[in-house]
């Protein structure tokens, strides 16, 4: 089988309601779309989260 990837880099300050809101419908419509998360990675120089998704071709 064949794969396709997608690499998100979201920032670490997601405290607010609001912000972790948005992601989540984010999350939800890749779902949607046939991504699974694959990878969750903490950059601690930058202060982000990388997600890497995959989905069949």
């Amino acid at each position: 089988m064949k794969w396709e990837y997608k690499y998100i880099s979201i920032g670490l300050h997601l405290s607010d309601k609001k912000t972790a809101n948005l992601i989540n419908e984010e999350l939800g419509k890749l779902g949607d779309d046939g991504w699974e998360l694959v990878n969750f990675v903490n950059i601690v120089v930058d202060a982000r989260y990388a997600l890497i998704f995959k989905r069949p071709k």
